[in-house]
């Protein structure tokens, strides 16, 4: 990991992400990305040189604001016997790794979705680090974060960051600047950070 106060975002007005002092980058196939240490990526969804802006945000007319935030503002929490996870809809990127590292609690078909008590305080302390976006937390809102390159490119979803600072407002409520998801599809209704557009609209990358 580096000193992620030498590496900072920029979000450019209807243009893409400009990255500064980054030395950590993954592909979607966790292939190792080059880093230069000023770096523009795409956020439009029409570059053909992604991950990296090739200018296709002047040609299609894309647009830093506008649209709907698929979730809502709020903190819910749901609470256990030993431990309580708070939940904000609107930064959920839905990269699913609480259901992967632990389903018998977090599961989208049962009611409540997240029911603490059906695992261990470790297991959801491991899927509050692994959440890429800062959704799932501890009450506080206390975040956990897993050691992870600084930015993260995911297959047919949005940037994973760790750790670079960013010049926006925050996500939501509850949300961190020390980890968090911004879109790449162009899509999401809270930009520059991603709502999970993506998978509703069945975006793909090709990259």
């Amino acid at each position: 990991m580096t000193d992620a106060s030498k590496a900072r975002i920029e979000v450019r007005e209807d243009g893409p992400f400009v990255v500064t002092g980054a030395s950590s980058m993954t592909g979607p196939d966790g292939e190792t990305i080059q880093t230069k240490p000023v770096m523009a990526l795409c956020r439009c969804g029409g570059s053909r040189n992604k991950p990296f802006c090739d200018g296709s945000h002047n040609r299609n007319g894309f647009k830093s604001k506008g649209g709907e935030p698929a979730g809502r503002d709020r903190l819910i929490a749901y609470e256990g016997t030993e431990v309580t996870v708070t939940f904000n809809p609107r930064l959920c990127a839905h990269a699913a790794e609480c259901a992967r590292i632990a389903p018998k609690i977090f599961d989208s078909s049962a009611k409540p979705w997240v029911q603490p008590d059906n695992g261990t305080l470790a297991e959801v302390e491991a899927v509050v680090a692994a959440c890429p976006s800062g959704a799932l937390a501890l009450p506080g809102p206390k975040h956990m974060t897993a050691d992870r390159v600084e930015i993260a490119v995911s297959r047919d979803g949005p940037y994973w960051v760790t750790g670079p600072s960013i010049e926006a407002p925050a996500a939501g409520e509850g949300a961190t600047f020390t980890k968090y998801t911004l879109c790449r599809c162009g899509l999401s209704g809270n930009k520059p950070y991603c709502d999970g557009t993506h998978r509703d609209k069945g975006w793909k990358s090709g990259s």
